[in-house]
């Protein structure tokens, strides 16, 4: 079914006029994913094939090659440890203006663009070797992006400091820093308009990282005097002292991370358990679904779910949620194949996933994920195979709970649960002065029923009449099996008049039900009895339930398949709203008392 559109002021046929939309999403994410891989290859082409006449540009020698690879692993090694979002080059740009003097603005451009490529395979390998840590979430794509803005920045400022003249290398190393870190945080912003162009931007988190660039590259520059004046040997030492220094950084973030996460893992499985056992009131089969959809969804993304119920003793039940999260009984029907993503990405077909939750001798569940591989996280299934045994645990005290509560043939509560909530009720309506209704119900000529087409199309007769109570009075009231061909409902604040037109609306939907045996009708009618409390002043909630049996009597003696309303001193109310009065003698009603 269509989802109705919400209306909005555009909607409006008064609005004077209305703003050009942007670019889907899908066109912004292929944008801004072409713009920096295809910018930083057309740039290295035509600034290798033209620009070998300025200063400082050009492809390194056959000389030189030695040297670029070099740099091309220090860089490598100083970009293991990001310790931002990895867009940047962070503590590794301190080799950047060394690599301009010795390998020109390409060479540079060029060892910075393939040690960022080998910095994230390097470091999505270490993650996924990793017990603890969560998934690299910078796929490849992803890091062409950074290697293609890096390159774009690094030419950028290599050909404003071949552009400056009659300067000194240290200030036109200088001019190129200031460019590179100008170039590069105006292609971070479009980056982050293109993607998002209604969020607004962290200025404080985005001028972290750039901040952490125009250092490393000040830095860099003292080496590079350093190289002028005393050589580059030890200028090479420097270098390989900031290389490993980031490499142990980046050693030591990893170590911690794992720590952390550790300890997150454990405490999320921990307070999961905890969400998953409920509170210990309300244990329902439906309710132990939704608190196990809702959990599944903590530990990893999934579009549709299923949780079924395969109990030896339990009737098979099965629930379902779709990409709206609201849970359905039966059966899901997913589409073959999960739905295009934003951006570039691969076809692709689900991942099912399934868990059977089952006890050392009996299996009870199934649950199924259907899940877009693309966006399954590596250890989210460890993490769901950790939540198993709760999920054992809660489902098997939901089934002990339905036992003992619920009666096996109809599915409605049993007498015992309905006097404890009548007792609640009972205690809330005397203090809060809030009216409550009981309807006694009874099936009429059960008993010829049985006599004649037999007990399995009495209790057909039972189960349809129960499903049908259960139906019409929802969540907000209780129908109970009273015993027999007995049901009692607890209406809360319901007064007299709500009372009576839901028993009228029941009496006239069980006398429409088609009970059919052998092809033959089974013709249902139901008497009921209505007593409201305080309209009728009782001193205990029994005595309304005994006062709803007398009005179910006079209505079983004033012809069945009808419902009346006990109105105290022998008359009762139809649905009509004509008065009758009781054949027998009735119990005086007291004048009601003062609520507290």
């Amino acid at each position: 079914m269509p989802a109705t559109p919400v209306p909005t002021r555009d909607s409006d046929p008064r609005a004077v006029r209305r703003e050009p939309m942007p670019p889907a999403r899908g066109q912004r994410e292929v944008l801004a994913t072409a713009l920096p891989i295809g910018g930083g290859l057309l740039a290295l082409a035509l600034l290798a094939q033209w620009g070998g006449g300025l200063p400082g540009f050009g492809l390194p020698g056959q000389g030189g090659l030695a040297a670029w690879i070099l740099f091309a692993v220090a860089v490598t090694l100083c970009l293991l440890h990001r310790p931002f979002d990895g867009s940047t080059l962070g503590v590794a740009a301190v080799v950047l203006p060394a690599a301009l003097l010795e390998q020109g603005g390409v060479g540079a451009a060029l060892a910075a663009a393939v040690a960022s490529l080998a910095a994230d395979s390097i470091r999505r390998r270490l993650r996924r070797h990793s017990p603890f840590v969560g998934p690299e979430r910078r796929r490849i794509v992803r890091s062409l992006e950074t290697a293609g803005t890096l390159t774009l920045a690094i030419l950028a400022g290599a050909l404003a400091g071949a552009l400056v003249r009659n300067v000194s290398e240290v200030e036109r190393l200088a001019v190129a820093g200031a460019v590179y870190v100008l170039v590069l945080a105006g292609l971070r912003l479009l980056d982050k308009k293109l993607r998002r162009p209604f969020r607004a931007i962290p200025w404080a988190a985005s001028l972290l990282p750039l901040a952490t660039d125009g250092l490393a590259w000040a830095a860099g520059v003292a080496v590079a005097v350093v190289a002028a004046r005393v050589g580059w040997t030890i200028a090479a030492v420097l270098l390989a002292a900031f290389a490993l220094l980031a490499l142990e950084t980046g050693r030591n973030a990893l170590r911690h991370g794992m720590s952390e996460q550790r300890v997150s893992d454990l405490e999320r499985l921990s307070r999961a358990s905890r969400r998953i056992a409920g509170d210990g009131r309300e244990r329902g089969l439906v309710s132990v679904a939704e608190r196990i959809r809702i959990e599944c969804s903590n530990v990893l993304h999934f579009q549709w779910f299923q949780f079924e119920l395969l109990a030896r003793d339990a009737t098979y039940q099965s629930w379902w949620a779709g990409p709206d999260r609201r849970l359905h009984e039966g059966r899901p029907e997913p589409p073959p194949s999960p739905p295009p993503l934003p951006g570039i990405h691969r076809r692709s077909h689900w991942q099912r996933v399934e868990r059977s939750l089952e006890t050392e001798d009996q299996l009870i569940g199934r649950l199924t994920l259907w899940c877009d591989p693309r966006q399954l996280e590596a250890d989210s299934l460890d993490h769901l195979d950790s939540l198993m045994p709760q999920m054992v645990a809660s489902l098997q005290r939901a089934l002990l709970d339905r036992e003992a509560k619920v009666d096996p043939l109809t599915g409605l509560a049993l007498r015992r649960v309905l006097e404890e909530r009548l007792d609640r009720a009972y205690r809330r309506s005397v203090q809060e002065g809030t009216p409550m209704a009981v309807v006694m119900c009874d099936l009429d000529h059960f008993k010829k029923i049985n006599d004649t087409y037999g007990h399995a199309t009495g209790d057909q007769a039972l189960s349809a009449t129960a499903a049908l109570l259960a139906a019409e009075t929802g969540d907000d009231h209780l129908a109970a099996r009273y015993g027999g061909e007995e049901f009692t409902l607890l209406l809360e604040e319901a007064d007299g008049d709500e009372a009576l037109a839901l028993a009228e609306r029941i009496r006239a939907a069980v006398e429409a039900l088609d009970v059919v045996v052998d092809g033959q009708r089974i013709p249902l009618t139901l008497s009921l009895g209505v007593a409201v409390f305080p309209q009728l002043h009782v001193k205990r909630p029994q005595e309304l339930v005994e006062l709803a049996d007398e009005a179910l009597y006079e209505a079983k003696g004033h012809g069945r398949n009808r419902a009346l309303l006990h109105l105290g001193r022998g008359r009762f109310r139809t649905a009509a709203g004509g008065t009758v009065s009781g054949q027998g003698d009735s119990k005086p009603v007291e004048p009601p008392h003062i609520f507290a």
